[in-house]
């Protein structure tokens, strides 16, 4: 069984032809958001320009592996490895950081191959699409970003029935099933003195509501941590705990939001949240270790 992909008549003619051609690779991420990043590894000073999107130059510092593909349910693979600092991509200052605090996380990839016969210029023959699929896993090591992608089949490597029988919430705090609105739980603090990278006092007098902080989202708005998100451990009235450290130490006075967290339990969404109606779980359901 053979694979076909879809090319410009055009370009079908000059690889049977053999002419000369020039070749770079064109990368576009797709945010869960909705934003796009056009990438090229063209070293072109203007980019490449295909279908109304003027992909960047990145090289030398974006490179890709080797791709495979089956015509079986086999997941391929994708390697996307970004060697650079924050500042070196066009269009998406301090890249690096940005995806550390997730930018790229189930983001989608589609990976197309341009061939030109004048350099810099795909009007004539266009491009091929080689690889779609989505981020599954990045990995950072110094100026190395690792950004692996499978193919869009490993959508269908789940569980069935894909509703689990679990005592803890399935839904996400605030998500759309959850329903409840995040900005009410939100709220502005600057940092006292005495913060580390993993621990944020507060400023002035805690906030009554501390402990309801465990699991919940701390974002920084100011200062040398600006853009930086982080995962909440857990809140008292000296201050947050953080679950990873950040990258620099805050300064006193440097602004950031918190948002509430949620243990998923049934006190903490009836008595808390007052959210019951629309709790997803399945409190009575035995724990493993008893034997009937």
């Amino acid at each position: 069984m053979s694979i076909l992909r879809p090319a410009s008549p055009a370009l079908i003619a000059a690889l049977e032809g053999g002419v000369p051609l020039w070749a770079a690779d064109l990368f576009q991420f797709t945010t869960i958001e909705g934003v796009n990043f056009f990438w090229s590894t063209w070293d072109g000073a203007n980019g490449l320009v295909y279908g109304g999107q003027t992909y960047v130059s990145q090289a030398p510092w974006l490179q890709r592996s080797k791709w495979g593909l089956t015509n079986t349910m086999e997941v391929p693979s994708l390697e996307i490895i970004l060697r650079a600092g924050n500042g070196e991509f066009g269009g998406a200052a301090q890249i690096k950081t940005q995806i550390h605090n997730g930018l790229f996380d189930g983001a989608s990839v589609l990976l197309s191959r341009a061939f030109m016969t004048t350099p810099g210029s795909l009007a004539a023959l266009g491009a091929i699409a080689l690889f779609g699929g989505v981020v599954a896993g990045i990995t950072i090591a110094g100026a190395k970003v690792t950004i692996t992608a499978k193919g869009k089949n490993n959508l269908l490597d789940q569980n069935a029935p894909r509703n689990i029988y679990q005592i803890g919430c399935s839904h996400n705090f605030c998500d759309a099933n959850c329903t409840l609105n995040a900005a009410s739980f939100t709220a502005g603090y600057t940092a006292g003195s005495g913060a580390t990278a993993a621990f944020i006092p507060w400023s002035g007098t805690a906030p009554a509501n501390a402990a309801l902080y465990a699991n919940g989202v701390i974002v920084f708005t100011s200062g040398a941590c600006a853009g930086q998100t982080r995962t909440i451990m857990n809140g008292d009235s000296s201050g947050l705990n953080l679950a990873y450290p950040l990258y620099e130490v805050p300064a006193a006075g440097d602004a950031f939001t918190a948002q509430q967290g949620c243990d998923k339990t049934l006190a903490t969404c009836q008595n808390v949240y007052n959210n019951l109606q629309h709790r997803r779980a399945y409190d009575f359901v035995p724990p493993p270790d008893t034997a009937y």
